[in-house]
């Protein structure tokens, strides 16, 4: 905590107050960009919330107290009691524990220091990533089929944005939604990989981007974010029909404070001349939003919600305003999406992943324990 600007630290002060007056709650730990000493003054507060109410899901609650943006985001007691799921090593690594009721938390964080930078453990988060880059390939396929070109694309950027995180993990570089092509740079500077990164943002679209292009795309991004709030809070009553996750991720999206935080980020990184950043920053957030949206649209519409087709249901929806599909592939450059562009990346992607596949013996041997 002692990282934190002496005003952050009060307001977090309080709501650690109210954290622990909730019963349930039996571990906090702080992580992320504060824990590691890499935040700005417009970065988020990230606390690891350990609940002892029994789910089997994470779920993240954004709050705003005083102009200080906190993640809250909470995980189930039995993972750090049991087998830890490779999906919060970083966050555990990273904790400085604020709260441990019964000296589990601790125990826990202890472990993830230990074993963390083990070629066994990072195994089984570079599988992750590789499984989920392959989960994007199959998706890419489908919405060929369909001839959702624009879907196509979004699935390859996906893709390989899962495949890249190999990268981070051999260069032992940390996971940022805000930093993360700085530190895939880095990686791949280290790994004498450098080409990977420059087909990445090739495919992308993140290249030769400027201050008007970046803040263009801030505001059409934001245009889209804003009915969708709109939308979101006109059906609240209707939320409780799609799945539990689902409901917790348009709690967290679809709220004013959330769309006020990404722009503070996003606007800070342009200012300091980050312009593909922030783009990918603003990609990430708004991809993520829009799959838990059409989720909703579709349950409304009385469909079922398929990933490989998000941007055709979504252009094609009695129920949501168009603005908010325009925007959004004006934003992000699909309008005009066309099969050969939608093979073009999925050939590109392809290509990358088998490449890092194949290289994943050779980065293990040079991997240092």
């Amino acid at each position: 905590m002692e990282r934190l600007p002496e005003d952050f630290r009060n307001v977090l002060e309080r709501l650690l107050t109210d954290l622990k007056a909730r019963e349930s709650i039996v571990g906090i730990g702080l992580f992320g960009s504060w824990s590691r000493g890499d935040a700005s003054l417009t970065s988020d507060v990230d606390l690891l919330i350990v609940e002892g109410r029994d789910f089997d899901y994470e779920y993240i609650e954004r709050a705003l107290i005083d102009n200080v943006f906190f993640d809250l985001d909470y995980v189930p007691s039995k993972w750090i009691l049991r087998q830890i799921p490779p999906e919060i090593d970083q966050k555990l690594y990273e904790s400085q524990v604020l709260l441990d009721r019964n000296g589990k938390f601790a125990v826990a964080k202890e472990l993830a220091s230990k074993n963390y930078w083990t070629l066994e453990r990072a195994e089984m988060r570079i599988g992750n990533y590789i499984v989920q880059a392959d989960t994007y390939l199959s998706r890419i396929v489908s919405a060929l089929n369909r001839e959702d070109f624009q879907s196509a694309k979004v699935s390859a950027i996906l893709g390989l944005t899962s495949v890249m995180r190999v990268l981070l993990e051999v260069a032992r570089k940390p996971y940022s939604n805000s930093r993360f092509l700085r530190m895939l740079e880095s990686a791949t500077i280290r790994l004498s990989q450098n080409e990977l990164y420059d087909e990445y943002l090739d495919l992308a679209g993140f290249t030769k981007i400027n201050k008007q292009d970046a803040e263009g795309i801030l505001d059409s991004v934001t245009e889209a974010w804003q009915k969708v709030i709109v939308f979101v809070q006109e059906n609240s009553s209707k939320i409780e029909k799609v799945h539990i996750r689902v409901k917790n991720d348009l709690n967290y999206y679809c709220k004013e404070n959330f769309l006020k935080g990404m722009q503070v980020r996003a606007q800070t990184l342009i200012n300091e001349s980050l312009y593909e950043e922030a783009v990918h920053y603003l990609f990430r957030g708004t991809i993520s939003m829009l799959e838990n949206y059409v989720w909703l649209i579709s349950t409304l519409e009385g469909t079922r919600f398929d990933f490989t087709n998000l941007f055709q249901r979504l252009k094609n929806s009695s129920l949501s305003p168009p603005d908010i599909y325009q925007k959004t592939v004006e934003a992000f450059n699909l309008e005009d999406t066309s099969q050969s562009d939608a093979e073009e990346a999925q050939k590109k992607a392809k290509e990358t992943v088998s490449k890092i596949r194949n290289k994943r013996r050779e980065f293990a041997e040079t991997f240092d324990v």
